[in-house]
């Protein structure tokens, strides 16, 4: 196995680990004996240990999920198409919501320099260009003069209504092909529900 692989292997493994017990349940003995490595092997890779590994999953779900956002708003022109598809992004793996919430969870048990670079990664990747299209979608008069932070604020919150599809269906998420209908139509009545609160007046 190539370096770079055993690498891999190793994120993915605490990745999983995180997702089934979080941070402070973590055993680096679990994750090497997963992936067929020695303890000397992963800290090769990783001499900081469990919270360096930490940070690079967390900065690579924070990249994946960055680029979600940034497709969703630039594969579409309406206002509205851009929300359904920030909507839609997290309806088809469950496990990948969880993992952003453990993720999240765990910046309470990690040192403060930590907290600080994965919080301004998740800021200026994840939030900050949903803020940016609210801020324009006001500038433009398409949602009424309120604070953008609120506007998206509330827009996570009501998207909270499209629900993940369950994990015990028959395809595995990478094989779906694209969110469900229900899903779809699910997302549009909620941001209609969006819109309908937060239109220009």
């Amino acid at each position: 196995m190539s370096p770079e692989a055993t690498k891999e292997r190793i994120l993915d493994g605490f990745a999983e680990q995180l997702l089934d017990v979080g941070y402070r349940g973590i055993s680096l003995q679990a994750i090497t004996d997963a992936v067929g490595i020695k303890r000397p092997s992963m800290y090769h890779h990783f001499p900081e240990g469990k919270e360096q590994i930490y940070v690079e999953v967390a900065l690579r779900m924070i990249e994946a999920d960055g680029s979600q956002v940034n497709a969703a708003l630039a594969g579409n022109e309406a206002l509205r198409d851009k929300l359904v598809a920030l909507a839609l992004l997290h309806s088809e793996d469950p496990r990948k919501t969880a993992l952003d919430q453990r993720i999240f969870d765990a910046t309470r048990y990690v040192s403060d320099d930590t907290r600080t670079l994965v919080s301004t990664r998740y800021v200026a990747g994840l939030l900050t260009p949903v803020r940016n299209l609210m801020a324009e979608a006001v500038a433009a008069g398409e949602l009424r003069d309120e604070d953008p932070g609120l506007l998206m604020e509330a827009f996570f919150g009501i998207t909270n209504a499209v629900p993940a599809l369950p994990e015990d269906v028959g395809m595995p998420p990478a094989k779906r092909g694209g969110p469900r209908p229900a899903a779809i139509e699910l997302a549009n009545r909620v941001v209609t529900l969006f819109l309908e609160g937060a239109a220009a007046r």
